[in-house]
């Protein structure tokens, strides 16, 4: 938890008395492999940061599974739509592996936010870092090439090969496995 205190601490300024009142207001759970956190369909209450394992959401289209994001540590993991617009998921979460997870309950969270103005701005920082997270997935999705998003891959997040099966791999990249083999050659 002390790594995701210090990101706090360096990109919103987090004070020692919010900080025990973060550290206070989130709980710390270990998940097995293949423990489904949020259902689709479901209104999500609950986002988590990744302290150690890995998360992945995805949901269906035609009958396959298509990963839309990998979280690994101090990654948020869970439908965020779903959990800041109070509106049902489309998505699913899931762990990969074991994983120790920090788990933000909506309503809790929004209380935080509007009784602290400190935790409110450094909620607003998060959420913008989110949305450039997601804008970059997007551009990537749209301006590169597969051998190009598996290049950036392998660049940013090189473990990510050796522990997640490259059926959802070659799903995160938006190819087919046998497209992802030809470009790992």
């Amino acid at each position: 938890m002390q790594n995701i205190i210090n990101v706090f601490k360096q990109v919103g300024g987090l004070s020692s008395e919010n900080e025990q009142i973060l550290i206070s207001s989130i709980h710390k759970i270990t998940f097995p492999p293949k423990v489904v956190l949020q259902k689709q369909g479901k209104v999500s209450d609950k986002i988590y940061i990744v302290e150690k394992g890995i998360v992945r959401t995805f949901y269906y289209k035609d009958g396959k599974d298509v990963t839309y994001s990998i979280a690994t540590q101090n990654d948020f993991a869970g439908s965020m739509s779903s959990f800041f617009m109070q509106k049902p998921s489309n998505k699913i979460v899931e762990t990969i592996e074991e994983s120790v997870l920090w788990e933000l309950e909506y309503h809790r969270l929004e209380s935080l936010f509007e009784s602290n103005q400190e935790l409110s701005r450094i909620g607003r920082i998060f959420t913008n870092y989110g949305i450039s997270v997601m804008e970059k997935r997007f551009d990537d999705m749209m301006f590169y090439t597969a051998k190009e998003r598996y290049d950036i891959l392998m660049q940013e997040r090189p473990d990510l090969i050796l522990k997640v099966p490259l059926s959802m791999i070659a799903s995160y990249l938006g190819v087919t496995q046998e497209t992802l083999s030809r470009i790992r050659k």
